[in-house]
């Protein structure tokens, strides 16, 4: 067996590319002998270090702790080195399950509104829905939408992904009767946004601490249309007539909610809104 090992043999027989073997060497975790031309010579012992680096790569560790670890190596620091590894294993696992679970909401929320029936006029119970809102005044989809965002950007703590929430904007009843279309006088994040006739999963106190807004619970006639916002006005008046002619009395805010948009599609043709109008009998 040779006593010495050049970066060029060193890096064929174990696959690891110069460049690495370098980079191990800036780290402080490998020191190879410098021999004629200060050619790096590797000895059995940088093998035998490099043994360990590769493994300790393999199981997710930093370089920084890979030279921690060469620097004091024992049976005492090697079981804690792996312990503290475990532990953030098992976070990692916990931030996998949770992503897995968004995930699976969110293709549960595509496929359960991309079938939605449109023109169809439904009265819906729900319970009460606390909602994070900004009060302004919006008369394109453009200044609606950065609202959202804002919106967002504001409650970072509270609204983490889009992905995973539900959110919409409000229009006033007497403003679309008078003929005055596309004025959003809000955008709302709803915090939990309950199926209708559910039960709540999430603490009351916690969400009514932690909201702007009730949409109060009720009866609301809901519809749904696919396409182009464009379609707004035309589906809210003909929800409104439709409140009428079941002799309704209309209570609170229009609510444009948007299940489907620009967070999964850029073709508007497949984009599904949704409106609510909480109505009582007269």
């Amino acid at each position: 067996m040779k006593d010495y090992y050049t970066i060029s043999e060193i890096s064929k027989l174990y696959g690891i590319g110069t460049d690495s073997l370098r980079y191990y060497e800036e780290a402080g975790a490998l020191e190879p002998k410098r021999g004629k031309n200060n050619y790096r010579l590797y000895r059995l012992k940088d093998v035998y270090r490099l043994n360990i680096i590769r493994d300790l790569l393999q199981l997710g560790f930093s370089m920084k702790q890979v030279k921690t670890y060469l620097d004091c190596q024992n049976l005492e620091h090697t079981l804690i080195m792996l312990e503290d590894e475990k532990k953030k294993i098992r976070e990692q696992e916990e931030r996998l399950k949770l992503a897995e679970e968004s995930i699976r909401k969110r293709m549960e929320h595509i496929n359960r509104y991309r079938e939605a029936k449109e023109g169809e006029y439904l009265l819906k119970k729900f319970p009460d829905r606390y909602c994070l809102q900004l009060n302004e005044d919006f008369t394109r989809d453009e200044e609606v939408d950065f609202a959202i965002k804002r919106l967002q950007k504001r409650h970072e703590d509270k609204i983490r992904s889009l992905g995973d929430q539900s959110f919409g904007a409000s229009l006033s009843p007497a403003d679309i009767k008078n003929g005055i279309y596309n004025l959003f006088h809000s955008v709302f994040f709803i915090l939990e946004d309950a199926e209708p006739d559910s039960t709540r999963t999430q603490n009351a106190e916690d969400l009514r601490e932690n909201s702007d807004i009730l949409l109060p619970a009720g009866s609301y006639l809901t519809t749904f249309y696919r396409g182009p916002y464009t379609q707004s006005p035309q589906k809210i008046k003909a929800l409104m007539e439709e409140a009428e002619s079941r002799r309704f009395k209309i209570t609170g805010d229009i609510l444009e909610l948007y299940p489907i948009d620009n967070r999964y599609t850029t073709q508007a043709e497949e984009f599904v809104t949704e409106i609510q109008i909480r109505v009582e009998k007269q």
